[in-house]
Order: C-alpha cells, then structure tokens, then sequence
C-alpha cells in the first residue's frame, strides 16, 4: 500500500494536471495540521484527491509540494531539485546506463524522514523514471504499474 500511495504521489508531482481546489473544501485536520507544519508557507494552492491532499506551496523561496492522507497526517513532501544535487556516483551510473536520455525533471521526495530523489529521463517517445537513494544507489522506479 505504501508503494501505490508513493507511486500516485510521484505522478501527481510529475505531471502536475491537476486542478487547485478551494482551500475551504480542505478539511479542518489537514489544514490544522498544515499550518502547524508549514508555518511559513505561502502562496498555497490545494488539489483534493480520492486518497491525498495535496498543498503546492512558499517556504522561503522554494517550491513545495506537501500531500496529506484523509485524516490529516502528513505522508511526504517533494520539491524539485537539480540533477547534480544526486550522489556523484548515481550520476555517474545515470550518465552510464542511459547516454542519450535527456533529463526531463528530478524531485526530491520525502516520506517520513526517507529521503529519495526521483530522475525522469526520455529519449524520443521513451520514459524512464529512476529512484536514487541518499547513498547512490539506483533503480528503475516500478511503482506505477505498467
């Protein structure tokens, strides 16, 4: 369940074609528990999903993304970070495995203090999404099915 939950959260960051909702349909807990943790946000805008709420926020200049279960707790957080903040040696296994891929976006992604980065990648009409871990290690990201 944690992958699914993951999986969806990562799209909805990649693909960002979701709809900003009013922040008065956002449930009191979420929005409690929001203002408690993001104390300095800003500019928020909230997107409501079937399993997440989602806050696309300011905090001191950076753009982040904060996703909230339906009753309240805080599942991650993600911001987008530049290829070359990943481990020097997952960018050198990236720039091994897959020479003519062009680097679409990286995100950082953490889930209750797991911290890992996320490399979409594309050549022509292929994607490849990688998960690369703090140590450097990386994987093809699985977790939305085929």
């Amino acid at each position: 369940m944690k992958k699914i939950i993951i999986a969806a959260l990562f799209a909805v960051s990649i693909v960002s074609t979701a709809f900003a909702a009013d922040a008065s349909k956002v449930s009191l807990k979420i929005m409690d528990n929001f203002k408690k943790q993001f104390r300095n946000a800003s500019q928020v805008e909230w997107t409501i999903k079937e399993q997440f709420t989602k806050a696309d926020f300011s905090v001191n200049g950076i753009q982040v993304e904060a996703f909230f279960d339906k009753e309240g707790e805080l599942i991650g957080t993600s911001r987008h970070a530049d290829f070359n903040q990943l481990p020097l040696t997952a960018i050198e296994k990236i720039k091994a495995d897959y020479p003519n891929y062009q680097i679409s976006s990286t995100i950082e992604f953490d889930h209750k203090g797991d911290r890992n980065f996320y490399v979409s990648l594309e050549k022509g009409n292929k994607k490849q999404i990688l998960t690369v871990s703090l140590y450097g290690d990386v994987n093809k990201f699985e977790g939305l099915g085929k």
